[in-house]
């Protein structure tokens, strides 16, 4: 068990000091854009947070395509190839998870669960964002 932990320990020492996470340590524009938005009086009700968290995944969004093309530039044929590969399947996977939003048991859900989902979705752009981003880093 200590080995085990010992081990955790590590990883997660590691994972501190790379050079991806230190660039993480800087607020994202679109992040503080996003905070800046929340903390508007129009942010008070459930369409405005659904309408910042909108706008920030529209943002990320196109940080996607920004960071996909960056880092494609800088891939071999065969590297680009599998990149390509794995940006349908997250594309795919996009896709199925907001068809999934979309279906009736989200509407039992209250008037907040628009914003939950705004919220996810806006994360979902940003984690795939920040991936990109990191494997061009590295």
């Amino acid at each position: 068990m200590r080995l085990i932990l010992a081990g955790l320990l590590f990883l997660a020492g590691g994972a501190l000091f790379s050079p991806a996470l230190a660039q993480d340590n800087a607020v994202d524009p679109i992040d503080a854009t996003l905070s800046q938005c929340l903390e508007k009086p129009a942010a008070d009700s459930t369409t405005g947070m659904v309408a910042c968290f909108n706008a920030a995944r529209d943002a990320w969004e196109k940080e996607v395509v920004r960071a996909y093309s960056n880092l494609s530039a800088t891939l071999d044929a065969r590297s680009r190839g599998i990149l390509r590969g794995t940006q349908k399947q997250w594309e795919a996977y996009k896709a199925a998870e907001q068809r999934f939003q979309q279906a009736r048991w989200a509407r039992d859900r209250g008037t907040m669960i628009a914003v939950t989902l705004a919220s996810q979705n806006a994360d979902l752009f940003k984690n795939r964002a920040l991936t990109l981003r990191g494997y061009k880093a590295e």
